[in-house]
């Protein structure tokens, strides 16, 4: 183990480093003024500060600086140090952008793509993404894949999708493997094409994707593309319940019901169908009101049991307004007057 003077030696020499930075910053120089942000917002050797950190970076930009550019526009985007302003962001994304300034690029087409700052267009969007992506920057050949994926701005062409989304996924970047692993299951047909499509859900929801573990823990249910292994199917799908993910938190609890991979346990069922439901997940929802319904994994309870129902039917499910209607009946009116305040007041909750 170090001493702790150690460590003092690196925040000593930190200091020393930045007001020497702050010396050249203030006589002008651009690239001081960046880097000089980037510790301010940091707080890298000092006290961290967004706002200070937001003037240098204006100040750097606009002698034309690029870098600074995109991260005032990133400022702007995010309201990080200043008041948030998507057109105000646009315009530095811009400014950036047409020094072919990566990033930069990728961040104007994604303005673009989400009507942020600019007005929506798809086709603009893909232009910017293209012309980052063919640089070789993995969040513009990500969005590029994803425009093909989703055909936006862009012919919808799987292939094309699977090309950029591969170039992202095999330089580390977790969405795009994901989403490379969902091109993948699209046309998948062959044990080979099943293979590859698992080996990037595996990737993907090793570096934490819950969707990816999700669709993983349906490939292990299954024997597509891995071993049949219900147990694993189970470990998978709990490690996305335990991120919040709804969808993984219904199957997870389906499992329990029958204990198919997980012991069998009605009421951990129970627990997890109320998790996904209190997020607002109408199928999670639609389940637990038949839990109460039926007394699986709990007691008997018409109240309940009505109100989850209803909040599934305002949600949009027919299903879940049929079992509504089928058990409004037995609700006594002080009941009734009840359910109806908890479901007016029902909001979905973030578990994260």
């Amino acid at each position: 183990m170090k001493s702790p003077w150690y460590g003092k030696l690196f925040q000593h020499a930190a200091e020393k480093e930045l007001i020497v930075l702050r010396q050249r910053a203030e006589q002008g120089e651009a690239e001081a003024q960046y880097q000089l942000a980037l510790r301010l917002g940091a707080g890298h050797g000092t006290a961290q500060d967004h706002v200070q950190a937001a003037r240098w970076y204006q100040q750097a930009a606009e002698q034309g600086h690029p870098d600074a550019q995109n991260a005032l526009g990133l400022c702007y985007d995010e309201g990080t140090g200043v008041d948030r302003d998507p057109a105000e962001a646009a315009t530095w994304y811009r400014r950036a952008a047409d020094q072919n300034h990566a990033a930069a690029q990728n961040n104007l087409g994604l303005s673009y793509r989400k009507g942020e700052g600019l007005a929506k267009d798809f086709e603009e969007a893909a232009r910017w993404f293209r012309l980052a992506a063919e640089q070789g920057y993995p969040d513009a050949e990500y969005s590029l894949g994803m425009a093909y994926y989703r055909g936006e701005g862009l012919a919808q062409d799987n292939a094309r999708a699977i090309k950029w989304l591969h170039k992202a996924a095999d330089k580390g970047d977790v969405n795009a493997m994901h989403r490379l692993a969902r091109a993948l299951h699209k046309t998948a047909q062959r044990k080979a094409e099943f293979r590859e499509m698992a080996r990037w859900y595996r990737a993907a929801a090793e570096k934490g994707n819950p969707d990816a573990m999700y669709y993983l823990a349906q490939l292990h249910s299954e024997g597509k593309g891995v071993a049949e292994n219900l147990v694993e199917a189970g470990a998978w799908l709990l490690k996305a319940a335990e991120l919040h993910h709804p969808p993984s938190q219904l199957e997870l609890g389906r499992k329990h019901l029958v204990g198919q991979g997980v012991t069998a346990n009605p009421a951990e069922a129970v627990k997890w169908f109320r998790w996904a439901a209190d997020q607002g997940y109408i199928p999670a929802q639609l389940t637990l009101g038949r839990c109460y319904l039926e007394g699986k994994g709990t007691p008997v309870d018409l109240s309940r049991a009505y109100r989850w129902f209803a909040i599934a039917a305002n949600g949009g499910s027919r299903e879940a307004a049929i079992e509504r209607d089928k058990i409004t009946g037995a609700l006594t009116g002080e009941q009734m007057d009840e359910a109806k305040q908890r479901i007016a007041a029902f909001t979905p909750t973030s578990q994260g």
